[in-house]
């Protein structure tokens, strides 16, 4: 876990005990990667998941209570590591998908296990967080969950049949990114303020915060992929062109000098070294001004439902948080 939650002290002693859950989970099944994974989960990830699933919890806190039961907690932090478990599989999936070569800094799964391992240390984290869902989750938001998952999925899959084509459109990215990103945002705190008690009313207010929000912080992830660097980001600036992807910044890129990028994409796969010139180009045009914008206005509509939830501590955070990430540098 990185240093980010130095200024929510509550929301960092839940995660220190979400990662703490998470590698006694790996090390008690006595899982033959677990070495490897645990190094993963401990390389520096924000576990902005795990957090949202807490902050939704704390919306159903009554006033005069500033603590959940020692049962809700429990239950809460295996909410958390469930989810941070679905997330660390799907980017174990995800680096091989793209063939990336660093995630945190660090050499990927499949660089230094093989992909067949790195497929099945995945597959063993999702029944993992299945298992904690079965036992700590009602029902009816186990079935979310799964629906979900299914999201995600059919966004990777969308994805991955238009790589290397360039042709993506706003709105496709903009589904793609709804499925890949911002579901998993939405359901973290859908599920921590359901499984606390909280109204329909304030449910579907902070579900709708997290989609808002998800989108946000992917629009800002792949603008960071253009103008940051490798000690900032922990992997290759430029990346996702090397594995042909088509974010924000490029679509709006592609618009005004379309003419001088698409011979450069056109033949990446072959000349890699040719991504310094695309990101160039990008920043010869009003490409990540442009998407920036898209940023800000996701992060108004996060605020815009912010604003409809109960005032306290809880929505002091939640407008902290989502102010940081519209900022982040990495």
């Amino acid at each position: 876990m990185t240093q980010y939650w130095n200024d929510f002290p509550d929301i960092k002693d839940f995660l220190s005990e979400t990662e703490a859950l998470i590698l006694s989970i790996l090390e008690n099944n006595t899982f033959p990667l677990r070495e490897e994974v645990g190094r993963l989960v401990e390389s520096g990830g924000k576990m902005l998941r795990p957090a949202l699933v807490y902050v939704g919890g704390e919306f159903g806190l009554n006033p005069d209570r500033k603590k959940w039961s020692k049962k809700q907690e429990e239950r809460l932090v295996h909410i958390a590591a469930a989810i941070e478990l679905l997330h660390t599989a799907t980017l174990i999936h995800d680096d091989i998908l793209d063939r990336a070569s660093h995630r945190r800094g660090i050499p990927t799964l499949h660089q230094t296990l093989g992909t067949t391992n790195a497929i099945l240390a995945g597959d063993w984290l999702l029944s993992r967080c299945y298992r904690i869902i079965a036992q700590y989750v009602h029902p009816s938001r186990a079935v979310l969950l799964a629906e979900f998952v299914s999201a995600i999925c059919k966004a990777e899959i969308n994805q991955d049949l238009t790589k290397y084509t360039f042709a993506l459109s706003r709105r496709r990215y903009l589904q793609t990114i709804a499925g890949k990103t911002a579901a998993l945002f939405a359901l973290a705190l859908h599920v921590g303020a359901a499984e606390t008690g909280c109204s329909a009313f304030t449910t579907q207010a902070l579900r709708r915060t997290g989609y808002n929000l998800g989108m946000a912080f992917q629009i800002i992830d792949d603008i960071l992929d253009y103008e940051s660097s490798l000690e900032e980001l922990k992997k290759p600036v430029g990346n996702d062109i090397r594995e042909g992807l088509c974010t924000l910044p490029l679509i709006y890129a592609l618009e005004e000098k379309g003419e001088k990028i698409r011979p450069l994409l056109s033949d990446i796969r072959a000349h890699p070294d040719s991504v310094g010139s695309v990101l160039n180009l990008v920043h010869e045009t009003d490409a990540i001004k442009r998407a920036r914008k898209d940023a800000e206005r996701y992060t108004r509509l996060a605020h815009a439902e912010i604003a409809r939830l109960p005032e306290g501590k809880p929505r002091r955070d939640l407008e902290l948080i989502v102010n940081s990430l519209l900022v982040r540098t990495y």
